[in-house]
């Protein structure tokens, strides 16, 4: 009987350690990682060739060791399951046409390198940087609307079918001393405006954007004028809803410039249409750039 009883136990602690050492192969014990903070990137440029530094980056793309480890939303806190010295890249992260769920790397702005001592269990803060345009990058076509850097003109006209004019205005600037005013009254309520001369080549298979800083009390369409051997045709691109504050965006053209393969040349143009509803609405933009690598 005891024998017997000796067996049992045995046999229960046998059962038992099993039990324990499967939990540990399939629970095995989680590695503590480090983590890096990330608290906001910035833009630098020189003025005078590259325009505004204004910037909307939203986002921070993380690699390793030329690994990538994700997209975060700026600030960010990082975990990464790594120890000791490492060189950690950071790239700049934009919403593509200003929409949410187009989190994109922008490839236009050069990449961040520092090195980290990084330990399991603290955080490694990384300050507020900043970043600027890559040395080769192609500035199509650059407007401020400032008299100092445009000689006082301004490259966009209405176009003929447009009921109303376009103004600089020195009131509601987002920086410098000038912005554009597009006002749409019920008397005069539609406009549309193009840049002036024959149009500019806009690279196939490469990364165009334009650049904008705007504020707008109405919704207004941006688009460009594909100019092909049998006349111009509108490309409508986005459609920009009203933001009482001043919004920099990126829109994102390489995909309209690659389909449209038959346009040799092209115009970016506006369009404000007073909705029925309204007696008048106003658009204002700044810091117009047109820019491809």
């Amino acid at each position: 009987m005891i024998q017997l009883k000796s067996i049992l136990l045995n046999l229960l602690f046998i059962g038992i350690a099993s039990g324990w050492s499967s939990c540990n192969l399939i629970n095995p014990d989680e590695s503590i990682p480090a983590y890096i903070e990330v608290r906001g990137i910035t833009t630098t440029s020189n003025y005078i060739t590259q325009g505004s530094a204004s910037n909307n980056i939203t986002d921070v793309w993380v690699y390793a060791g030329g690994a990538y480890l994700g997209t975060f939303e700026l600030p960010a806190r990082i975990p990464i399951l790594l120890e000791g010295k490492h060189k950690i890249t950071l790239g700049a992260g934009i919403k593509a046409n200003g929409i949410s769920s187009t989190s994109e790397f922008y490839n236009l702005y050069k990449f961040h390198d520092v090195e980290l001592d990084l330990i399991p269990g603290k955080v490694t803060v990384v300050d507020t940087f900043s970043v600027s345009y890559f040395p080769a990058i192609q500035y199509v076509w650059y407007e401020d609307f400032e008299k100092d850097t445009s000689g006082g003109g301004i490259s966009l006209d209405t176009t003929d079918i447009s009921l109303a004019e376009i103004f600089p205005d020195s009131v509601e600037v987002f920086e410098g001393k000038r912005s554009l005013r597009m006002q749409v009254t019920t008397a005069f309520n539609f406009i549309e405006c193009r840049t002036v001369g024959d149009g500019y080549i806009l690279p196939v298979g490469r990364d165009v954007y334009l650049e904008m800083d705007y504020k707008c009390s109405q919704p207004f369409i941006m688009g460009l004028i594909g100019v092909t051997n049998n006349g111009e045709k509108r490309i409508p691109i986005i459609r920009l809803n009203p933001k009482s504050d001043w919004n920099k965006i990126y829109v994102r053209l390489g995909p309209y410039v690659n389909f449209n393969t038959d346009a040799f040349k092209f115009k970016v143009y506006y369009r404000v249409a007073l909705p029925s509803t309204e007696t008048e609405g106003t658009v204002y933009l700044d810091n117009l750039k047109l820019i491809s690598n």
